[in-house]
């Protein structure tokens, strides 16, 4: 019997096995199904990903709806409200407590919230309409190699487990100008991956105006207008970009770079800041 759905594509084939590739249970489940090979069928066990609703309170106002995997959910937090620049960088210890109950999460935070009463819900893997009023000047003496991009890129799916296991997550990380990988999470959407990835960050200190974020989704406007908001001189993934994204980091002066497959990138903005060794 195949030990996972997603061993069975080509990409991946070989990579890893059930006892090489430890997911917390919490991230998936196995579920029984029927595949058909050709003319033949056989029952087998599939591994399958688990998306969960949570609805994010901020000082008991409704600010969005998550659907994410049921782990990490203090960093999600964290990095959302950063990301969607709710609070800076900086403010992290502004915030009071964070409650997690069932399909709930509960922030108490030492901000004005006279502005989010009016503010339009998005359900859309926790994703608001608010603009903040100022952008952060991003750090021009930040540079890394083409090298640091590619191998952090290469990050992505070797650390990946639960998308080996069941093609169905996302990965993001931050990673140091020397290559150092600083953080690295997983999720069922790109957007809270990148939430959650930077959320851990700033819990435990790092100083992610140093640093690149580097993800497997689609560069979005609204991926990359996270990246921005909380401070990253570079974003870089192995996807696409779209045009709204790229006018943000240039109009931000941030480094966006897509389409990693080594030995080609594609870098839409801010060049100056990959440079070779």
């Amino acid at each position: 019997m195949r030990t996972s759905q997603h061993a069975g594509n080509s990409s991946v084939k070989g990579d890893f096995s059930r006892d090489e590739c430890v997911v917390p249970s919490s991230l998936y489940t196995t579920i029984a199904c029927t595949e058909i090979s050709g003319d033949q069928r056989k029952q087998i066990e599939a591994d399958v990903i688990i998306e969960e609703v949570f609805d994010l309170f901020i000082n008991d106002v409704h600010l969005t709806t998550f659907y994410a995997s049921p782990r990490e959910l203090e960093e999600l937090a964290v990095g959302f409200m950063v990301c969607e620049g709710f609070i800076g960088r900086d403010d992290v210890r502004n915030i009071l407590s964070i409650d997690i109950g069932p399909k709930r999460i509960d922030c108490k935070v030492d901000i004005d919230v006279s502005q989010l009463f009016d503010l339009e819900r998005v359900e859309r893997c926790g994703t608001t309409l608010f603009t903040p009023e100022n952008r952060l000047l991003l750090p021009k003496d930040v540079f890394f190699s083409p090298q640091v991009i590619f191998n952090a890129v290469g990050k992505l799916k070797e650390w990946g487990n639960a998308w080996k296991k069941t093609g169905g997550a996302h990965s993001s990380l931050v990673c140091a100008p020397s290559g150092e990988i600083l953080v690295f999470c997983e999720d069922i959407g790109r957007s809270c991956s990148v939430d959650k990835a930077v959320g851990k960050a700033l819990l435990t200190g790092i100083d992610i105006s140093r640093c690149a974020l580097v993800t497997t989704g689609r560069l979005a406007g609204t991926m990359v207008s996270k990246a921005i908001n909380s401070g990253f001189p570079v974003m870089a993934s192995k996807g696409a970009t779209v045009k709204e994204a790229v006018l943000l980091a240039q109009g931000a002066d941030m480094t966006l770079v897509g389409f990693v497959r080594e030995p080609n990138m594609y870098i839409y903005s801010g060049e100056y800041r990959l440079q070779s060794r």
